[in-house]
C-alpha cells in the first residue's frame, strides 16, 4: 500500500476567523473577576482564555480577529432604519462590580482598547472596518481563502456560510458545524439557511419575518428548502404568486423580504470596494509579530494574576507555532 504524501502546512492552510466582540461580551458577562486594584478584568482575561482554548482545540495555522467597526450598523440602517433599534442600553452583567450601566459601558470600552494592546504582541491579524459589521467582514474573508476556514462565534447567522471548506465552531455548544451538522440540528442545509432566515426574520436584530411562519411551518410550506435543491428568495416568492393563505402572506411581504436579504446575506456583504482592497491586503500579508515580553509586561501591569496559570508557557504552546507558518509559494 502506497503511503500518502504529507502536504506541509502553510499560513493559510486553516484560518480561524473570530467574531471578536461576540467572544469578548460573552466573557465580560460571565466572568466577574476583579484585580487587586479593584478593576474588572473579566472581559479581558476571559477573551484571552477563550481564544487560547479555541486555538488549542481547532489547531489553526492563522488567526484573524474581526471587530465591528465604528458605526458598524450605519450602512444597514440606510437600508432599514429600524435595524437593531430594539437594542436598548442595559447592563449585561449580573454581578455587582458596577453601580450602573454607564460604569459597565466604560469598563467594556476600556477593556477592549487594552485587549488590542495585548493582541498587537501576538502573531494574529486584527481587522476593523468603519461602518461595517464583523459578520459582513467575516463573510467576505471566508471566501478569500482556498483551504479550510473555521468561524468562531455563537451567532447562527454564520451557518449560511458553511460548506465543504467553511465550518462554524460554537464555543458554548462545543459543536463544529459542517453541512451535515447544520442539517441535523436545524433540518435545513446551509445553502438554504439564508432563505430560511429571511423568511423567519431575526428578533435580535429587529428584522421582521413573515407573521406566523417559523422554521417548522416554513419547511411544511416549502419542503424543498430542507432538500439538496437550492431555494432562493426569488424562487420562493415566485412559488407563492397567485396562491392564498400563508403563501399570500409571503408574497405580500416580498418588499420587506428583499430588504431582509440585503441585511442578512453574508456571502454578498455590502462592503465598499476600497475596504475590500484593505481586506485583500490582510489576506495577502499576515502579521508575524510575536513579542511575549510585551504581552507579559501588559499582563503584570493589569494584575491579571492567575487568569493564565503559566502565561509564558501559554504563549509558547499556543502562539509560537502560529508565528512559524509561512505563506504558500
Amino acid at each position: 500500500m502506497e503511503k500518502q504524501e504529507v502536504v506541509p502546512l502553510h499560513r493559510n492552510s486553516k484560518v480561524l476567523l473570530v467574531d471578536s466582540l461576540n467572544t469578548f461580551l460573552r466573557s465580560f458577562a460571565a466572568i466577574g473577576h476583579i484585580n487587586p486594584s479593584g478593576s474588572h478584568i473579566g472581559g479581558l482575561g476571559g477573551f484571552l482564555k477563550s481564544i487560547g482554548a479555541a486555538i488549542r482545540q481547532l489547531q489553526p495555522t492563522r488567526v484573524i480577529l474581526v471587530f465591528d467597526g465604528q458605526g458598524g450598523s450605519t450602512n444597514k440602517r440606510y437600508l432599514y432604519p429600524e435595524y437593531k433599534a430594539n437594542r436598548h442600553i442595559t447592563k449585561i452583567s449580573s454581578w455587582d462590580a458596577f453601580d450602573n450601566q454607564e460604569e459597565e459601558s466604560e469598563s467594556i470600552t476600556a477593556q477592549i482598547v487594552r485587549l488590542v494592546d495585548y493582541l498587537k504582541c501576538l502573531p494574529v491579524d486584527l481587522v476593523v472596518i468603519d461602518k461595517v459589521e464583523a459578520d459582513d467582514v467575516i463573510g467576505y474573508l471566508s471566501r478569500q481563502f482556498k483551504e479550510q476556514v473555521v468561524i468562531l462565534s455563537t451567532d447562527q447567522d454564520y451557518l449560511q456560510l458553511v460548506n465543504k471548506k467553511v465550518s462554524v465552531y460554537s464555543p458554548i455548544k462545543k459543536i463544529l458545524y459542517d453541512p451535515k451538522t447544520v442539517v441535523e440540528e436545524y433540518g435545513i442545509p446551509p445553502h438554504n439557511f439564508l432563505t430560511h432566515k429571511i423568511i423567519v426574520g431575526d428578533k435580535g436584530d429587529n428584522v421582521p419575518g413573515v407573521k406566523g411562519i417559523a422554521a417548522k411551518t416554513l419547511i411544511k410550506l416549502f419542503p424543498a428548502i430542507a432538500s439538496e435543491k437550492e431555494v432562493t428568495l426569488q424562487k420562493l416568492i415566485q412559488e407563492c404568486e397567485g396562491k392564498d393563505k400563508r403563501y399570500a402572506d409571503v408574497y405580500n411581504f416580498r418588499k420587506q423580504l428583499e430588504i431582509n436579504k440585503k441585511l442578512m446575506d453574508l456571502e454578498n456583504p455590502n462592503i465598499p470596494e476600497p475596504d475590500k482592497e484593505v481586506l485583500n491586503r490582510t489576506v495577502e500579508s499576515p502579521n508575524n509579530t510575536f513579542n511575549p515580553d510585551c504581552f507579559i509586561k501588559l499582563y503584570n501591569e493589569d494584575q491579571l494574576g492567575k487568569t493564565l496559570i503559566s502565561p509564558h508557557l501559554w504563549l509558547n504552546e499556543i502562539f509560537a507555532k502560529l508565528a512559524k507558518y509561512e505563506l504558500k509559494n
